[in-house]
């Protein structure tokens, strides 16, 4: 019995050693209550699975707390200069069915409106219609959508509506107002506008673990080596000489697969692009995880290529979270097993389309590397081992079963 109780034991805890995380961090505390995005460092995306399936948000008592992966572009505003107002000539506002702005063109051909809009939340749908007279309409965007209707500073944002060119001389917006609340429409204009991403979408820089360069054939071979398999977005090239070039290149990994009862190793494209002296040396890389690349460079006759530096960068992943102010989360990442979450907030939360404060993880640590928790098993922990217990202890209840049996006979006889 004692040793059936060990064996139990012995279990529970290499399951709960099998379940323990890899890598685990503090969230800064926050400010405010409500909704956060949360930028994922590389120091936690090494040590999780690709699709962030294991990633985890915990609160202060082990609780879960829920969460939603933000795409980086979700989030945009529109900044404008040299802003000319149009000529409102009337309003008319429909309660609970819509609102409609008419506004003169100042010019021979229009193709793109400037609205400048008081804070809104949430989206709103209109139609542009084009005049000569303001008696007859006809119709230019029948069912456009505005945006991001939110400035995380100012009490207004600018939205730029674009549509086909014409040239009436006046112009007719109506909002739709029957499932949601009318917004205020401040001036409608022109201006150099442009699209800015709120979202902090500097790539990350990875660090290279090693590089080794070799040539063969009239090809330069770059090797490049990670600590982990990492994710990889971009790669990034620093050319000294010669002056001109003009060379194709390809990145690919190395796999392994069974041919006729033998291994055989073959290369596995990731993309190809062409290195020029007139061009960026900046190439998109589609999303890859691995811990060894290689970058061959056809040379032809040409000398080869200097390349002191190279750098590989990675896209940033955040996630959003409702959280509270002045209250200590941790995350956690790194276990296998887990599956991904299935958390409400997803479905409620991931269409609001404004500027969220940024809370960042910081304090990442590592459970045990793995070279280091399988040098330092014990015996008792080492899988032979517990099934020859397992097969002991079957073997002694087998001995006295049948011993009991045995006297159980002689008994009767």
């Amino acid at each position: 019995m004692k040793l059936l109780i060990k064996l139990l034991f012995m279990l529970c805890v290499v399951t709960a050693f099998g379940q323990e995380h890899t890598v685990t961090g503090k969230i800064d505390v926050v400010k405010t209550d409500g909704l956060h995005l949360i930028p994922i460092p590389n120091t936690v995306r090494s040590y999780a699975t690709a699709n962030m399936r294991d990633f985890r948000i915990l609160d202060a008592k082990g609780n879960q707390v829920p969460y939603f992966v933000q795409p980086e572009t979700s989030y945009t505003s529109t900044m404008v200069s040299n802003f000319t107002e149009f000529s409102i000539i009337s309003t008319k506002r429909v309660i609970d069915t819509s609102a409609t702005y008419v506004f003169k063109n100042p010019n021979k051909t229009i193709k793109q409106a400037v609205l400048s809009i008081a804070n809104y939340e949430g989206s709103k749908y209109y139609k542009l219609e084009g005049s000569d007279d303001k008696i007859q309409w006809f119709g230019i965007v029948n069912n456009g959508e505005l945006h991001d209707l939110n400035h995380p500073e100012n009490t207004s944002v600018y939205k730029v509506i674009d549509f086909p060119i014409c040239n009436y001389p006046y112009l007719r917006i109506v909002f739709n107002d029957r499932n949601s609340l009318p917004l205020n429409l401040l001036k409608i204009g022109e201006a150099t506008a442009k699209t800015v991403n709120l979202v902090p979408a500097e790539k990350e820089k990875l660090t290279v673990s090693a590089i080794s360069f070799s040539e063969q054939d009239k090809i330069t071979q770059m090797h490049i080596s990670f600590e982990r398999p990492e994710v990889l977005n971009q790669i990034k090239l620093d050319i000294t000489s010669p002056d001109f070039y003009s060379r194709k290149a390809t990145l690919y990994t190395l796999g392994e697969r069974d041919v006729k009862r033998s291994v055989e190793t073959y290369r596995q494209q990731i993309t190809s692009f062409e290195i020029r002296s007139d061009s960026p040396l900046v190439f998109d890389i589609p999303n890859t995880l691995a811990q060894e690349i290689y970058l061959d460079i056809e040379n032809k006759d040409n000398p080869k290529l200097q390349i002191p530096n190279i750098h590989i960068t990675q896209t940033p992943i955040y996630v959003v979270a409702n959280l509270k102010a002045e209250q200590k989360y941790t995350i956690t990442a790194g276990n296998q097993t887990l599956k991904a979450p299935d958390y409400d907030i997803s479905e409620v939360a991931h269409t609001i389309k404004r500027a969220l404060p940024i809370a960042r993880i910081s304090a990442v640590t590592y459970m045990a590397p793995e070279n280091t928790v399988e040098a330092t098993i014990s015996i008792w922990q080492q899988p032979w081992f517990m099934w020859c217990c397992i097969g002991f202890a079957a073997l002694i209840i087998s001995y006295y079963a049948f011993n009991l049996i045995k006297e159980l006979n002689n008994n009767k006889k």
